[in-house]
């Protein structure tokens, strides 16, 4: 099909969406913040008038994919999700969108969905298969093989935010459950870890300043991220056996500073010439889920 799609990201603070040409250009988009704290209905609703300034230029559109926060069901419901969005769990988004918006929609969780675009056109493109990570407030991954998502039995397959970490100091992950990765190595962790070490509540930019400048705590945090970080990476691909892993999410724009050593840790874990694996940074940026959400629309047509 030559038209494009309508691609749709709703995350925790904002909901992107836009309008994607089949080779991934975005060709107009619109965004409002997501009212997290009204529901799904108010969510829905901004979706749809968001969508609508786009339709109305382009009336030729006949799909809609959407990349979304929380656990997605085959029939694109949302299954589980935490607390950032309130009442999320338990919409059937697919076919709340297919009605309000009259054209058939397909639902896939949000790094799921930037997977399958780094998988097709960004940092895995040409690979088999990858694992890609999205590290940010929290901690999410996907699995793809031969362009096609691994969703798993419940959709859950690729949630590496949650693999034990190999630090065991007692910290509370958002999931409620104790020392998964996502409490150690995501921007919310960092931040947390900084300020118990220090008393000082900073943001993750301002942390990453201080350890460019020389200050050790600083950089002691987030060395230690980067080693937990890569030393389950490691240990989940020698499960995965991917043949890349890409790193995204605002986190990952420490840079090396972060990767370098979590490479050395990864090394350390895997198994075999697995540990030549190589780790890379994710090459769409914010646009990936709005992407892969265009791309699971084109798939359905």
């Amino acid at each position: 099909m030559s038209e494009p799609v309508l691609a749709v990201d709703i995350g925790g603070t904002k909901i992107l969406v836009g309008l994607v040409a089949a080779g991934g250009s975005v060709m107009a988009q619109r965004q409002a913040p997501t009212p997290a704290r009204e529901g799904a209905e108010a969510i829905i609703a901004t979706v749809a008038a968001l969508a609508a300034q786009l339709l109305a230029t382009a009336p030729g559109v006949r799909r809609c994919g959407v990349g979304t926060a929380g656990v997605v069901g085959e029939n694109g419901e949302i299954t589980s999700a935490t607390d950032h969005i309130a009442a999320w769990a338990g919409t059937e988004l697919s076919r709340r969108l297919t009605d309000v918006l009259r054209l058939p929609t397909r639902v896939l969780n949000d790094v799921q969905a930037a997977g399958l675009a780094e998988s097709r056109l960004g940092a895995a493109r040409g690979k088999r298969s990858a694992l890609v990570l999205a590290l940010g407030t929290g901690i999410g991954g996907a699995i793809v093989r031969d362009g096609v998502v691994v969703r798993g039995a419940t959709g859950i397959a690729g949630s590496i935010g949650h693999h034990l970490s190999p630090l065991r100091q007692g910290r509370v992950c958002a999931c409620g459950a104790v020392d998964h990765l996502e409490a150690y190595a995501s921007g919310t962790g960092m931040q947390n870890e900084y300020e118990r070490r220090t008393g000082r509540a900073l943001l993750l930019r301002e942390i990453a300043a201080l350890a460019a400048a020389g200050d050790a705590v600083a950089n002691a945090v987030i060395v230690e991220a980067a080693e937990v970080l890569g030393a389950v990476i490691g240990s989940a691909n020698n499960l995965i056996d991917a043949d890349v892993i890409v790193v995204g999410g605002g986190v990952a724009e420490l840079g090396e500073v972060l990767l370098a050593p979590a490479r050395a840790a990864a090394v350390r874990e895997a198994l075999g010439a697995s540990k030549h694996t190589p780790i890379v940074p994710a090459a769409l940026g914010p646009m990936a889920c709005l992407i892969g959400a265009a791309l699971l629309a084109f798939d359905a047509s």
